[in-house]
């Protein structure tokens, strides 16, 4: 038996090629994600245990509770630690130095990096052991000089920077100019996952930073007779409170968990989109084997008939699909080995990518990858295997095994399904119970495929009304001849198109929240934001603003890590005697009336989380706190959960820096004449974007909008291997129907109209399963978004542009779809295809 399945697999090889590329398609987007992902861990860990390899501890401040200094990642620690540490026996050196944050500015005036990865300042350390930069020949030197800097030659090649050039940082407390003298490499890699580093000297960091007489770490090579525990362990009986230590280890395992889990996102997704692609070829893999066993009802009867048993029959047909699951699985792992470097350089590109270095690629990257395309395929080969078993051998005296007739109480069991699902969903939605709501739009989707055969003939007899003539009326009875083989074609296709047109309409719908918020809540003029998430608005920049006389009103924004009973939480303050003529949160309490009281956010009051009336105790990382009562609740998000007034924010310890400033411009001044000014004013803070409510609301699209595209070019995979599906479906179809076409060529039908046949066929499955998976997508794009109501999606909107496109381009991929099939049935040899048995 085993040698029959071989035999009728290697006859059948053009039969089986497409099933192949669904699965490869599949499993390369599996092993793909295993191998960027092992790339990003192994790079990263012979990045930093490079550039630590000489640390054996490291001293830092001990980090508060809850919130930090925005100066800094870690607290400074007294300049003296350096000293006292030095002077242990078990100590051959130690160096400390500083690590905050600067943004270079290049030659246009325009900020370098920081809405990413982060924008670094370090001091030079003059000890060769424990400075993680290296300045190769040509390349200038180090720093030795106030006013002296070096920067990453990757930042250098972004921002076409050269030796010699005069170079502004800004920096928390302003802009300063240097001179570059060196370009530095991070161990051997010139990029540090998109980070910019600028490095100045001791001196000019503690300046700057206003860390006078403090260090940020202090760098330690123990002797060589001392492990890096007893190390610790001595240089821990001389560090005050304030200050820890860790061993070189400890260091580079946290340097390469940081970078690696900032990256693990992109892996966990492209993972998400594998197991769609692999779901999607599921579907083809099913209907493939499900059409040749039917085709092959009387070889598979005659097997019967000689004595084979049905487990040998079922053997048959897994063996079969056992030997295209492993050819493809296993160029399938090939595939995604490309698949990985094209994700490397895409990431590298935009200034994210992991170091440099060869694609890491591990055992278990091709267990994984054979496994899942050898169960998918052997799972969804299964049920026509069993199908097979139960072929009697007097099947083989008769023609055909015919279409299997509709059972009415399973069409009731998928309409009892669908009104589960859907009542689950409804329920979920009116409760504000999300896992619920999850399960029964699964549970709906599920019903609605197994619905899709009883929608097909009135379907696809609606969508195919539009051709004309007899090719037409073919085209139509064909795809509505067999309801189920026709839906099961349709569905890879109507489980892609829901998810893009989902997308699409998660998309549309976020930014029109987003517009309307921003539209409602800022009458501001002007909004002043720095472009650098680990920068913020200082006092000089506010007061700066202020004394503009186009100016009227200016109030700026403060947040800030605070802890609300005991929970981690954000804090928003408020200027409460101007807030009102730039902002409407919609709060109901006058905000000038709030005092020293707590407001929360609305959606924290309708959960029942808090009542306006409550006292809850406000804990600072200032060590300060107080008792404040809730006094009203707002509706916008952008004060976050909880605000408080400025006095209260200043009574607190609260930082004097801000986030956002809001500005109106005075009257009868022009909007144009206003911004021009207040960015005159802003000249000496180029990481301060001016914008209007319009720019602001046009950037944040902007980014939704790249979003959307990201998704779509993933999901395209899905939708590629959709497209194969039909091509595959249409090309059996063509082995079935030689005879049936061979007589429709006998009594006159011509090439070109079986050609067209064909075609159209294509194109009616194809918009059947696009209409289908559009329904689906703004059904599920509707109970995300009233799911999400609370939390900021407002508005419901369907692209209806983007679907109608949509719908376009599936009936165009019908028509790619069934271009060889056509091909091959127009060129059928009219005798040969009559004689055909």
């Amino acid at each position: 038996m085993l040698q029959t399945a071989w035999k009728s697999a290697l006859a059948h090889k053009a039969r089986l090629a497409l099933t192949s590329v669904a699965i490869l398609l599949g499993v390369a987007f599996v092993s793909g994600s295993f191998v960027f992902t092992d790339t990003i861990q192994a790079r990263f860990e012979s990045l930093f245990s490079d550039v630590y390899a000489g640390t054996d501890a490291s001293v830092r401040g001990v980090a508060a509770e809850f919130g930090g200094d925005v100066r800094t990642e870690f607290p400074a620690v007294p300049q003296t630690v350096v000293t006292a540490v030095s002077a242990l026996p078990e100590v051959a050196e130690a160096a400390g130095y500083i690590q905050g944050f600067g943004q270079i500015i290049d030659a246009d005036g325009k900020p370098v990096g920081g809405m990413g990865p982060p924008t670094y300042v370090y001091s030079w350390v003059e000890s060769p052991a424990l400075n993680p930069f290296r300045i190769t020949d040509g390349n200038g030197r180090a720093p030795t000089a106030s006013g002296e800097l070096v920067v990453d030659a990757a930042t250098a090649q972004t921002a076409a920077l050269s030796v010699g050039d005069r170079v502004s940082v800004q920096f928390a407390s302003g802009t300063e100019s240097f001179q570059l003298v060196g370009i530095v490499s991070f161990g051997d890699s010139n990029n540090l996952a998109g980070a910019t580093i600028a490095t100045i000297t001791f001196a000019d960091a503690q300046r700057i930073l206003g860390l006078d007489g403090q260090v940020t770490f202090v760098d330690v090579v123990g002797v060589d007779s001392v492990s890096q525990d007893a190390l610790v362990d001595s240089i821990a009986a001389v560090l005050p409170p304030s200050a820890e230590v860790v061993t070189g280890d400890q260091l580079t395992a946290e340097a390469i968990s940081g970078f690696t889990d900032g990256l693990g996102f992109l892996s966990t997704a492209l993972l998400g989109f594998a197991g769609v692609a692999v779901f999607v070829g599921a579907f083809i893999i099913f209907n493939t084997f499900r059409i040749v066993v039917a085709q092959r009802t009387r070889e598979l009867a005659l097997l019967r008939a000689v004595g084979a048993s049905p487990r040998q029959v079922v053997t048959v047909v897994l063996t079969e699909a056992l030997t295209v699951a492993v050819i493809a699985s296993a160029l399938g792992v090939l595939a995604g080995i490309g698949f990985a470097q094209l994700i490397k350089a895409a990431m590298g590109a935009v200034g994210f990518g992991p170091p440099d270095g060869p694609l890491t690629i591990e055992p278990r990257t091709f267990v994984i990858g054979m496994a899942v395309g050898i169960l998918v395929t052997l799972a969804a080969a299964l049920v026509p295997a069993l199908h097979a078993a139960r072929v009697p051998p007097v099947a083989a005296m008769q023609s055909s095994a015919g279409v299997r007739p509709a059972r009415p109480v399973r069409t009731l069991l998928r309409v009892g399904i669908l009104a589960v699902g859907a009542a689950s969903v409804g329920f979920g939605l009116l409760t504000d119970r999300l896992l619920v709501t999850s399960l029964g739009a699964v549970v709906a989707v599920i019903a609605v495929l197994l619905l899709a055969p009883v929608l097909t003939r009135p379907v696809t007899w609606t969508v195919g009304r539009p051709i004309p003539g007899a090719v037409g009326l073919l085209a139509r009875q064909n795809t509505a001849r067999d309801p189920r083989r026709t839906s099961a074609t349709a569905s890879a296709l109507t489980i892609g198109i829901a998810l893009v047109v989902f997308t699409a309409i998660f998309a549309a719908s976020t930014k029109d929240s987003i517009a309307s918020s921003l539209d409602e809540a800022f009458p501001a003029d002007l909004v002043v934001a720095p472009s650098n998430m680990y920068m913020a608005i200082t006092p000089a920049a506010a007061e700066a603003v202020a004394a503009v006389p186009e100016v009227g009103v200016v109030s700026a924004l403060r947040a800030g890590a605070a802890q609300i009973d005991g929970v981690d939480a954000t804090v928003t303050a408020f200027n409460a005697d101007t807030i009102e003529a730039v902002y409407t949160p919609g709060a109901d309490v006058a905000l000038a009336t709030v005092g020293d009281g707590l407001l929360v956010q609305r959606t924290l009051v309708d959960e029942g989380a808090v009542a306006v009336g409550d006292t809850m105790t406000v804990a600072f990382p200032t060590g300060k706190s107080a008792a404040l009562q809730v006094v009203g609740s707002f509706r916008d998000t952008t004060l976050g959960s909880y605000a408080v007034t400025g006095s209260t924010w200043d009574r607190l310890g609260g930082s004097s820096d801000a986030v956002t400033m809001l500005i109106g411009l005075a009257p009868g001044v022009g909007f144009q004449a206003g911004r021009t000014a207040v960015e005159k004013a802003l000249a000496g803070f180029p990481s301060l974007t001016v914008n209007s409510v319009s720019d602001q609301i046009a950037a944040a699209t902007a980014q939704v909008d790249a979003f959307l595209v990201l998704f779509t070019a993933l999901l395209a995979m899905a939708l590629f291997i959709a497209v194969l599906g039909i091509a595959n479906t249409l090309a059996l179809s063509i082995v079935e129907r030689t005879r049936e076409i061979g007589l429709l060529r006998a009594v006159g039908l011509s090439r070109r109209q079986v050609r067209a046949m064909i075609t159209s066929e294509a194109v009616v499955t194809a918009v059947f399963g696009a209409l289908l998976g559009s329904l689906l997508g703004v059904a599920l794009g509707w109970v995300v978004v009233t799911a999400f109501a609370a939390e900021g999606l407002s508005s419901f909107s369907i692209p209806v542009l983007q679907v109608l496109l949509w719908l376009a381009v599936s009936a165009l991929a019908g028509v790619i779809a069934a271009a060889l099939p056509a091909r091959k049935a127009a060129r059928l040899d009219v005798l040969e295809a009559i004689a055909y048995e």
